[in-house]
This record gives C-alpha cells, structure tokens and sequence, in this order.
C-alpha cells in the first residue's frame, strides 16, 4: 500500500526540485559567463 503524504511532505517535493532547478541554472549561467569573457580575453589577445 502507499502511504498517505503530507501536505508538508509534498511541498518540501516541489522545494526541492525548485532548489536542484536553481543550482543547476545557475551552473549553467556560470559556464556561459565563463566561455564569454574568455571569447572575450582571446579575442584582445
């Protein structure tokens, strides 16, 4: 059988997908940064 969940429990389900969703974005956005200045360093070199 499965068991009943919390309303508690399912929320702290959706905050933790947001959070994982927020790290891996925000990764993400640190890459690209990264790859532009140094197309950028390159480009004046």
């Amino acid at each position: 059988m499965e068991q009943q969940r919390t309303p508690v429990e399912a929320r702290s389900g959706v905050i933790s997908g947001r959070v994982v969703l927020v790290l891996v974005s925000s990764f993400v956005g640190a890459i690209v940064a990264i790859g532009v200045c140094w197309a950028i360093f390159l480009s004046r070199g």
